[in-house]
């Protein structure tokens, strides 16, 4: 390269026939150095960020899961709890026992006038029993009750596949049956059965006076209605999804995809994806038109499914195909006790997003450090050649504007760096408590997040009122009185508390700063209780203190900065200026901000100047020119402002003075036209006297002398 532009500039006439080639060959290697740096900087930075997104996805994905782990365990305790009660009830033993002495045939078990009144009864029951179907199942597994007819007589589907559920029904113990196929059939558009539905249970043993199991009760339940709806609230971003699935890879919950599911052929028209998904990996995107070579029986299990149905807990972040064949990170679980196994998951895409943009940023500033590097390499090497006293300035200027672009770079690494932090933080804050309160006032539930933050044990604070235990002192130490507690208020008065001015106090009488929510819980138009979400805010508010130093700090740059810095609207109505604008305008920023920039122009440059504002709006091109104030010559650069939609909001002036270099530049300008009408006389003369010497000698010829003097060409 050097050796290229060393011969292309030595071809003009007033280039130095040596010297410049050294210094070309240093400016060159420093180049070369300086990009192959900001490249490794650049490459470095990628993959930190990378890793850290990775794992702040990680660390999110772990704790909805976690979460959705736990909501499923409350509801399948409160179910398990409200069917053994209901188990208990003494009219319920009684028809149980009238109606198992009854005969197995269908026939007589519908006749009987025991079924007639369980079917009031649980339909008087519905509150704590819910709509769904029951069955009252009898020791040799035939359904001797339930709401439809069909059913009497047969032997009980539970039985048939999940023999080893209903017999610790049988033992006294009660059960969650997870989705499983049940005899109800769908009907399609067309009026004809097509396919049974899916269903799961919660089945309790029924005991007669003396303890002795004489029958179990099932009640049946929708597996996409409140078991789904539990799962699919923890999830993140667009296209997160969490979902369970059985020991044999079966999807047990509802996709929230079912229309991608339809259209790459996974689920037909009016199908579930309950127990019809498989969740095994097609090999390839099926939503980008991927077509699988092999039937989907014998495709691999995902990477997921094959690590949970072994038992085996695990978190991927490297990337893995899902049963659509995208690209995902996940987290997953089995759990022993509700013998099922979770999992969430996040398209790839999606949870490297930050990285994309991060890199993209990068990238740009990378490469246009590169051109400018190169472009200021040959303005060089042009100054060099064409005057060395020019060449030492001109490096000068180029040394100080890669220190500028060097000190761009790192600022835009240390608000990468400002905003990793800030996106941890909140990754980090979704760890709430909660806790329930009953009718009664007590708490009836606490979740480990919510003790871990107070430092209770879950046994202290079950049974007891709460607020005297966390919420007794405000923060400036004097008593609050539980009359004008929001929690209160939503347990008394049926309203939503919120509030984040407010401490909650620990086991240890230690108080920390919260955030809270109080939400009343409603039960047939009257108050049955109260749940309270708070998160510790300790975090946040030393977070906006950080955000305000660094707001400080940056507008103490901007007002240090020599150019002129102004921020308008689309109207021309200053939203921002710095100090050395507003000093070049004989006010203070406070004295310009509100104000029209054109109405405190004078009148030769508003013009002119406003018409390059409203091109820059129109447009969106940046617009640079010159013009001249007071004498002064300054050089502009207008820059549109966009919002997040891409329309153009206002423009962006930046404005420096360069008289004193474009008063050099006009000084060496009539220096080399003098030296070329110098140059012009000296060469004049000496052909004068050329001529006069040759008249001489031929005049001195004509006499017959020889040649006075010897004229050399």
């Amino acid at each position: 390269m050097s050796r290229l532009l060393s011969k292309s500039f030595r071809k003009d006439p007033l280039s130095p026939p040596s010297g410049s080639t050294p210094k070309l060959n240093i400016l060159v290697v420093l180049a070369c150095v300086f990009i192959a740096l900001v490249i490794i900087l650049a490459w470095f930075s990628l993959n930190r960020v990378q890793e850290k997104i990775k794992a702040d996805v990680g660390e999110a994905l772990e704790i909805v899961l976690q979460t959705t782990q736990e909501s499923l365990n409350l509801w399948v305790e409160s179910g398990k709890f409200q069917l053994s009660r209901l188990a208990d009830e003494p009219r319920l033993v009684s028809l149980a026992e009238r109606q198992i002495e009854v005969a197995r045939s269908r026939k007589d078990l519908s006749e009987s006038g025991a079924l007639f009144e369980l079917r009031e009864f649980f339909l008087q029951n519905k509150d704590r029993f819910g709509q769904a179907g029951f069955f009252i199942i009898s020791p040799d597994f035939v359904n001797i009750a339930s709401m439809s007819d069909k059913n009497l007589g047969s032997r009980n589907r539970i039985a048939s596949q999940a023999l080893d559920l209903i017999n610790r029904a049988f033992q006294g113990e009660t059960v969650l049956v997870p989705p499983m196929w049940s005899d109800v059939e769908s009907i399609s558009s067309s009026g004809n059965k097509v396919d049974t539905l899916p269903a799961m249970f919660f089945v309790a043993p029924i005991k007669d006076d003396q303890g002795q199991i004489i029958a179990t009760v099932a009640r049946q339940i929708d597996p996409a209605q409140d078991f789904t709806r539990l799962i699919q609230l923890g999830r993140i971003g667009k296209t997160g999804e969490t979902y369970a699935f059985s020991k044999y890879a079966k999807l047990l919950s509802e996709s929230r995809f079912d229309e991608d599911l339809r259209k790459i052929g996974l689920i037909d028209e009016g199908q579930r994806g309950i127990l019809s998904i498989s969740i095994r990996d097609p090999g390839g995107n099926m939503v980008a038109g991927f077509s699988p070579s092999v039937p989907g029986y014998q495709q691999p299990l995902t990477f997921m499914a094959e690590q949970a149905t072994k038992g085996k807990s695990g978190l991927n972040v490297q990337g893995y195909r899902n049963y659509k064949g995208i690209r995902v990170y996940g987290t997953w679980l089995w759990d022993q006790k509700l013998d099922f196994g979770l999992t969430t998951e996040i398209e790839e895409s999606e949870a490297l997003s930050p990285y994309y943009t991060a890199r993209a940023v990068i990238i740009i500033v990378l490469g246009v450090t590169v051109l400018l590097a190169l472009g200021s390499l040959l303005f060089a090497v042009l100054i060099d050649v064409r005057a060395n006293r020019a060449l030492q300035k001109s490096y000068d200027e180029l040394e100080l504007r890669v220190e500028e672009r060097t000190a761009e770079l790192k600022e835009n690494q240390a608000r990468l760096a400002q905003a990793e932090e800030r996106s941890r933080l909140l990754l980090e804050s979704v760890e709430e408590g909660i806790f329930g309160v009953g009718k009664d006032g007590l708490v009836n539930f606490i979740n480990p997040a919510g003790l871990a933050m107070l430092g209770f044990e879950a046994d202290e604070l079950i049974g007891q009122k709460i607020h005297a235990l966390i919420h007794h002192t405000l923060p400036d130490g004097s008593p609050y009185p539980i009359e004008e507690c929001p929690m209160h208020h939503s347990l008394t008065r049926g309203t939503i508390g919120n509030r984040d001015d407010e401490v909650l106090w620990r086991k240890d009488g230690t108080a920390f700063p919260v955030e809270y929510t109080s939400v009343p819980i409603r039960k047939n138009g009257s108050i049955a209780g109260t749940v309270v979400v708070f998160r510790d805010v300790s975090e946040r508010k030393q977070a906006e203190e950080a955000l305000r130093k660094s707001r400080a700090t940056a507008r103490g740059l901007l007002d240090a900065t020599q150019e002129s810095l102004l921020l308008l609207d689309s109207e021309g109505i200053i939203v921002a200026v710095n100090q050395t604008a507003a000093r070049r305008n004989q006010r203070t920023p406070q004295e310009l901000v509100g104000t029209n920039r054109f109405d405190i122009l004078p009148q030769n440059l508003r013009e002119s100047r406003n018409f390059h504002f409203n091109n820059v709006l129109q447009t969106g091109n940046p617009a640079d020119f010159e013009d001249v104030r007071d004498g002064m010559v300054f050089h502009h650069i207008y820059y549109p402002v966009s919002d997040k939609s891409g329309a153009i909001i206002g423009v962006a002036i930046f404005a420096q003075d360069i008289t004193e270099p474009k008063h050099m530049e006009e000084a060496l300008r009539r220096n080399v036209e003098e030296l070329e009408r110098f140059s012009k006389l000296v060469f004049g003369r000496e052909k004068k006297m050329i001529q006069l010497k040759q008249e001489i000698n031929e005049l001195l010829g004509q006499l017959g002398q020889g040649e006075k003097y010897k004229i050399v060409e």
